[in-house]
């Protein structure tokens, strides 16, 4: 090694032995680290006697779910169960309409009538069958006579037995033909009564809700010619976020408000929960019965549905309001009161929210006094410090 380097060398291994000069202080590598940052204030503080003026209210997480709702959105619908639509199986004229909407009517009454030729040939194909089997059938029991006395010939009697069941075969099939079309057997020999015609009748008491048939009009088999429903048992069908599920159980009660009618409040039911969720809503129907005994309600309302959240429905639950769970950074925490006016910021995990209700897993348990209402205030106040 060249003699200036080797000097070079040793005046550093002298320096890095030498003590620090009085006043001064020795460099060490972690002296140039930076500065760990704070985690940021543990609490916040307010006067207690602003806290009403602010809006902030305190109460012991989880001990009060029945002052908790859950409000899902949804319209009403008729009831399934008291609900058809009436049609016709073949294309036909209609030659009387005998209803109207809003038309009371019971199981069986006469809606309209319908001209339908392929009901008039069904009609004439069937009494041709008629006549074909009754003849067939005579003739095998003539030849069955005969046979006995040595008058035919076992050949004979057996082709009349054969005819006689082709020819009774081809009329169930005809007579099931009419059972299809919806028409009963003619009956008078070979004069057709009525025939062509079809009606239309009421399959179970209610009232017309609506009616598409026009007289004289031709009805096609893929068309609805009534709706008829029983408007006084009506349902809310609701579209509930598989969040909210846990929360809605076969029955429960529910109240239902209407936007239409403000300040009017209905008492209903949980009827059905399917047990199916949409692969794109992420949601299942949900359904509550609503007695509309007066008629006041109409299908298509808009409406909003709540349940009260009650103990047995919490199940140990921790719940708090949703707003109660405010952000910072990426956090979710809850002011927890420590003394009146004094709140520390509390960390939690969230395992289930909703828009009115959150589900906390840890960070508080069940008991603690934390801010329900007003969060938001103390938030903006961290969010300063």
């Amino acid at each position: 090694m060249p003699i200036a380097k080797k000097q070079a060398a040793a005046c550093a291994l002298l320096l890095l032995t030498l003590p620090a000069c009085p006043g001064e202080k020795a460099v060490h590598a972690q002296d140039s680290a930076p500065a760990a940052k704070p985690d940021g204030p543990k609490s916040v503080k307010f006067d207690p006697k602003s806290l009403e003026r602010l809006g902030i209210k305190v109460e012991p997480c989880g001990n009060n779910a029945e002052a908790l709702d859950l409000e899902v959105p949804g319209s009403l619908e008729y009831n399934l169960e008291k609900y058809a639509e009436v049609g016709t199986l073949v294309d036909g004229r209609l030659t009387s309409v005998t209803v109207k909407p809003g038309d009371v009517v019971k199981k069986g009454h006469v809606l309209a009538t319908l001209v339908v030729p392929s009901i008039a040939n069904a009609q004439a194909e069937y009494l041709s069958a008629e006549a074909a089997a009754k003849t067939a059938k005579d003739n095998e029991a003539r030849e069955r006579a005969l046979l006995e006395k040595g008058l035919t010939t076992a050949r004979e009697a057996e082709v009349a037995k054969s005819e006689a069941t082709k020819t009774t075969a081809e009329l169930q099939a005809t007579k099931a033909r009419l059972q299809a079309l919806g028409v009963g057997e003619p009956t008078a020999g070979t004069n057709i009564s009525g025939a062509g015609k079809l009606t239309l009748t009421a399959p179970l008491d209610g009232v017309v809700v609506r009616r598409d048939a026009v007289l004289g009009r031709f009805l096609q088999a893929k068309e609805t010619a009534f709706v008829i429903a029983d408007p006084t048992d009506l349902r809310a069908g609701l579209n509930v976020y598989e969040a909210d599920l846990p929360y809605f159980r076969v029955g429960e009660d529910a109240d239902i408000r209407i936007d239409a009618m403000p300040g009017k409040a209905y008492k209903g039911k949980i009827i059905l929960v399917e047990p199916q969720i949409g692969r794109q809503s992420r949601s299942a129907r949900a359904y509550i019965n609503v007695p509309n005994l007066d008629g006041t309600l109409k299908p298509g309302l808009f409406v909003r549905a709540s349940i009260k959240l009650h103990d047995d429905i919490a199940q140990g639950r921790v719940l708090i309001p949703a707003p109660a769970v405010q952000p910072i950074g990426d956090d979710k925490v809850v002011f927890v009161e420590q003394s009146p006016g004094a709140f520390e910021v509390r960390k939690v995990k969230v395992t289930r929210t909703t828009t009115q209700v959150a589900e906390i897993g840890e960070g508080i348990t069940k008991g603690e006094k934390c801010v329900v209402e007003g969060a938001f205030v103390l938030r903006g106040e961290v969010t300063k410090q």
